[in-house]
């Protein structure tokens, strides 16, 4: 959301920008929440749609989510690792670890919605949104003031640049 008086988070802005896109990825959280309620309905209206919603928001998250996961473990994490004290370094590993797990869950949604598997697909999404939603909590409030605190201007714009040169292919 864009708040009245304050720049748009753009890749120029990496911070602003990830965080940003954590907003993105809770919508699409959402969307999947939402479409568990129609997927396997009777009413084939609803189930085409539901299944619609679920297909957008996998696009997205296989997408500019994989592309977000990538910007932090690439650009990000690594800029910060030689400045970090021992239990900041603790505290990036398992975002790391968080990033693989949430993975996992993630494989087993898109198995139960190729499977056809509505329960299956409910306790997935349930997974997967508790795992993101506990991990996007902590890095808006954790990571972002960590970074904020140790990365200069100079590194900010290596990490902008990578993330633009990360998206390039995309605009082709």
């Amino acid at each position: 959301m864009i708040k009245i008086g304050q720049k748009p988070a753009t890749i120029d802005r990496p911070i602003e920008h990830l965080t940003a896109c954590h907003r993105r990825i809770e919508d699409r959280l959402s969307t999947l929440e939402r479409a568990g309620e129609w997927f396997g309905s009777e009413d084939e209206t609803k189930q085409a749609e539901a299944m619609q919603a679920i297909a957008s928001a996998i696009r997205f998250l296989d997408s500019s989510g994989v592309t977000h996961t990538v910007d932090e473990e690439s650009s990000l994490f690594p800029r910060l690792a030689p400045r970090l004290d021992q239990g900041e370094k603790d505290y990036v590993e398992s975002l790391e670890r968080q990033h693989r797990e949430v993975d996992q869950a993630y494989a087993e949604l898109k198995a139960a919605v190729d499977a056809r598997a509505p329960d299956r697909y409910r306790a997935a999404v349930s997974r997967v949104a508790q795992l993101y939603r506990e991990h996007i909590a902590s890095e808006d409030r954790v990571l972002t003031a960590i970074a904020g605190r140790l990365l200069s201007p100079a590194d900010l714009e290596a990490i902008a640049a990578e993330m633009r040169g990360r998206r390039s292919h995309l605009a082709k």
